[in-house]
């Protein structure tokens, strides 16, 4: 069984330190896994903490966990991970939430925020409250302890599967603060209510959830629809749904001022809220009930179907009452045929309102491309595992016909048989959208633009119905035959030369001759579709070798991250030359991903010899 933290969904980005000594590098990084077998959870530091996401996991529009093709069964890459059968059982707290939310009163509010995804009507699932914890789970038997350690009672822990869903009632806040720093207690928007899977099977299903109410935000009458709203949007990921992007004019006020249609299909999963809006309702009405995007989301999840029926009454089969438009988008080349799939555009289907002719904002579902394909698999430089030793790879699917894969699966018919729908795609906002999709936290600028398209669909109907994004960016020619790490390519005569990284986990390498005594830098600019200078593009990082270095060889030399010059999208590695050899570059993407679009500039900064070796003190001489 897999644990996994993800309380939140930021990644830790390490700078690269200023200087690295070739065939003296030490990349060693002593961080350990979260949770502890027994009773003691190590974790690191507070700050830390917060920090540390496996963001991978995220994906818009649907699951928010994958499974990959590494530690689950074979043949699971590519399914979305979700409790069997769709049934979850939960045990909630002997303790009390809050004065004003004793034990029973504290359980009906959980079951009612339970009720807002069982409710939906063609999802299959269900939840149940199975009892209690074996505890009131509180300040003393939650402990941060001086070292850095977390002792936990054992049936909240994630190996705890004979429960597979624990609900604990901090009334004080001290559970919060234990979790998510001194004072997290204070702040309900962030910290009301925290939680999530922590484990999951290797047939592809989780096993073990924790959510944590904070009572200091369930003081008043008055806080409550807030930490319903909370509760109901954990209890979302709890199921296993990831955070979605659409209408998110309902918070920017862009590209047009939202109307009570767009904050109608505004979906509960929308990946950020502003500090402003307390209470919720000062900025979205009806916020804790789920819209058509996220019954959408829930119901491909975990679908009703003629096989499972029966066992929801009143339910109806989603294939049979709602239309599902599909396809990949990708890249075309110069005569607008389609090349390679694009990942992290998101997709939007509107309904066209018959009465208006205008896309509607309620009846509207969004999908990324992508987001069942590994966004994050790692590469040959940094390394293919996470800070926890854990390999990237094992969640995502490595099927490329994946890639630029959407699934607008649940699409109401408003009125009649067959509806009328509207496809656009849009950028994945890079500061409010910075957790959705399989390229979260780092999302990428999509390459040209699709024509609007427009369809007509059934109630039961599937349509395939593929996206080119017109004026995409082209393949660069290459200059010679394609380089591999056993046989690296002469470095450009100049040293100053502008290359891409196409095709998924493409990298470059080149040939360095090298001696002893001297240092050299490499510097690489990650460009845009107009040659600019952007950190929304490739990831560069770049490692170096000593030519007789065996494939799979850790590289001595690298940049443990992209983009760690003060300088927009620039990535540097300084190197000092310990012996007189032929070296190997390395360029790739932090992620692992290659595509046309991902161009770069890199330029070698290197002098083997100086011509004259003695000069004059007068001006004018020259120096080669």
């Amino acid at each position: 069984m897999g644990h996994l933290f993800h309380f939140h969904h930021s990644r830790l980005h390490r700078g690269a330190p200023p200087d690295t000594q070739l065939w003296e590098i030490e990349h060693e990084i002593h961080e350990r896994p979260w949770w502890r077998q027994r009773a003691v959870v190590y974790v690191v530091a507070i700050a830390l903490m917060l920090l540390i996401a496996l963001v991978e996991l995220a994906r818009a529009g649907g699951p928010q966990y994958v499974a990959g093709v590494s530690y689950f069964n074979a043949g699971v890459a590519g399914q979305p991970i979700a409790w069997a059968s769709g049934a979850i059982t939960y045990y909630t707290d002997q303790g009390n939430l809050s004065p004003i939310l004793a034990g029973g009163d504290a359980d009906a509010f959980v079951a009612d925020a339970f009720s807002r995804w069982t409710a939906i009507p063609t999802a299959a699932v269900s939840a149940t409250r199975g009892g209690q914890l074996s505890e009131d789970v509180n300040g003393t038997n939650v402990i941060l302890n001086s070292d850095r350690t977390i002792t936990l009672p054992a049936d909240i822990q994630a190996s705890a599967t004979a429960k597979p869903v624990a609900i604990v009632y901090d009334a004080d806040g001290q559970v919060t603060d234990a979790f998510m720093g001194v004072g997290a207690s204070t702040e309900c928007i962030t910290n009301g209510v925290f939680g999530g899977a922590d484990a999951f099977t290797t047939d592809g299903h989780l096993a073990h959830a924790l959510v944590v109410l904070d009572g200091n935000c369930a003081l008043t009458s008055a806080a409550l629809p807030d930490l319903k709203y909370r509760l109901v949007r954990v209890l979302g990921q709890v199921f296993g749904l990831g955070w979605s992007q659409l209408n998110m004019n309902a918070i920017t006020g862009l590209p047009q001022h939202p109307t009570a249609d767009d904050y109608a299909g505004f979906p509960v999963m929308h990946p950020i809220d502003m500090s402003n809006c307390t209470p919720i309702s000062k900025c979205y009405p009806n916020a804790d009930l789920p819209k058509i995007d996220d019954a959408a989301a829930i119901s491909r999840l975990y679908p009703v179907t003629s096989s499972n029926v029966a066992q929801f009454p009143g339910k109806q089969v989603l294939a049979d009452t709602t239309a599902r438009i599909r396809g990949s988008v990708y890249f075309s080349d110069a005569y607008g045929n389609p090349m390679q799939p694009m990942q992290g555009v998101n997709v939007v289907a509107r309904w066209i309102d018959p009465a208006t002719g205008q896309p509607s904002g309620r009846y509207a579902e969004s999908s990324v491309s992508g987001f069942l394909f590994a966004g994050n698999v790692g590469n040959v430089i940094t390394g293919t595992t996470d800070a926890l030793g854990q390999p990237y790879n094992r969640f995502g699917s490595a099927d490329a016909t994946l890639e630029g894969f959407f699934d607008l699966a649940g699409l109401p018919i408003p009125s009649g048989n067959s509806a009328q729908y509207q496809l656009t795609v849009e950028a994945l906002d890079p500061n409010l959208s910075q957790r959705v999709g399989p390229y979260a936290p780092w999302q990428v600028k999509p390459s040209g633009a699709a024509q609007l398209i427009v369809v007509t669909v059934n109630a039961g109907g599937d349509l395939q119905q593929d996206i080119l994004m017109n004026g995409s960016t082209l393949d660069l020619p290459e200059a010679s035959a394609r380089d591999n790490f056993a046989s690296p390519r002469p470095l450009p005569r100049n040293s100053d030369w502008v290359g891409s990284l196409s095709g998924y986990g493409d990298t470059d390498y080149f040939l360095l001759t090298g001696q002893t005594g001297r240092t050299l830098t490499v510097e690489v600019t990650a460009l845009d579709d107009s040659g600019e200078p952007s950190t929304h593009k490739a990831q560069p990082v770049v490692g170096m070798w000593s030519l007789a270095a065996p494939a799979g060889t850790p590289p001595p030399a690298f940049t443990p991250s992209s983009f760690n010059s003060p300088s927009t999208g620039v990535t540097t590695l300084n190197a000092q030359l310990l012996s007189t050899t032929q070296f190997r570059i390395g360029i790739t993407d932090l992620r692992g991903d290659g595509r046309p679009d991902y161009r770069y500039r890199a330029r070698v900064l290197y002098g083997d010899s100086v011509t004259p070796n003695r000069v004059s003190v007068r001006a004018g001489t020259p120096i080669a």
